[in-house]
């Protein structure tokens, strides 16, 4: 069990931190960069959601409908609570911005008086819009590292450190990093200090610690139901994470071919260390 939380911490706690710190001292990365890595990570997940979580769930001897219905329920779970949070947060994917709409119709005194007064209230709002994006994106990331935490309880209770739980615990570092530079960014250009941002970006990755004594609870039940579930329940939830969060917001910053073949690429990783395993 230390051990379990040990590598939990270094993944969800020590990652979004080591992210926060890059962020803080260094700055933001390209979109094209962030997004390559948002990529490969998927890929590696898809391979471990498709070559082990449900391979060993249906290995275990439970019915696939029950697989199939517990990864669609596991899956809706995550949905609601991104819903919510997207709500509470004041985010819809149908978001679009007119800067200068008001502008339109009026006389060149008045719409240069008002694109001033706009500028003013900008420039007056800005740190606090970022101050509460930094809040807001963290709080996101603290309620979506749960079922990432299941995961990792699930697969350490099946196999203990094997070589799927290394391409799970790796796949989660490597998208945290960039999560962490959002927070922290945002934060330290709203006027916070760098130490506070970093702190705030290292604890939203508290919960994975949580999901992770959930996942291990529910895998290390006596029987094969247990085990079967707990792997179902990960392979759901995770795949919402990459369909429904890593992809998008990979294509978003970049649209381009080159995510794709860095998902591939992620895929192909990730199943090699996954095949090194199995024989």
């Amino acid at each position: 069990m230390f051990q379990l939380i040990l590598i939990t911490i270094l993944t969800g706690v020590v990652g979004l931190g080591l992210g926060g710190l890059i962020g803080a001292q260094l700055g933001e990365i390209s979109k094209k960069a962030r997004a390559i890595i948002l990529s490969f990570s998927a890929g590696t997940m898809i391979a471990l959601i498709c070559f082990e979580l449900l391979h060993e769930a249906m290995e275990s001897g439970i019915h696939t409908w029950l697989v199939a219905l517990i990864v669609l329920v596991s899956a809706g779970i995550v949905v609601v609570l991104d819903y919510v949070v997207d709500s509470r947060a004041g985010h819809t994917d149908d978001f679009t911005a007119c800067e200068d709409c008001d502008a339109k119709g009026m006389s060149p005194n008045k719409t240069n008086t008002k694109m001033r007064t706009k500028a003013v209230n900008k420039k007056r709002s800005e740190k606090l819009q970022l101050l509460v994006a930094g809040i807001t994106t963290a709080a996101a990331i603290a309620i979506h590292n749960i079922p990432e935490g299941m995961s990792i309880g699930a697969l350490y209770a099946q196999d203990g450190l094997s070589s799927a739980l290394w391409v799970l615990l790796i796949s989660i570092v490597i998208h945290n990093i960039p999560e962490g530079m959002t927070v922290a960014i945002s934060l330290t250009t709203s006027g916070m200090p760098k130490w506070k941002a970093v702190g705030i970006a290292a604890l939203s990755g508290v919960p994975t610690v949580i999901g992770a004594m959930i996942g291990y609870a529910m895998g290390s039940t006596g029987g094969s139901l247990g085990p079967a579930i707990a792997l179902s329940f990960a392979a759901g939830t995770l795949t919402y994470v990459v369909f429904g969060e890593i992809l998008p917001q990979s294509i978003k910053l970049y649209s381009s071919r080159k995510t794709a073949y860095a998902a591939i690429v992620g895929l192909a990783v990730g199943l090699v260390i996954i095949g090194s395993h199995m024989h």
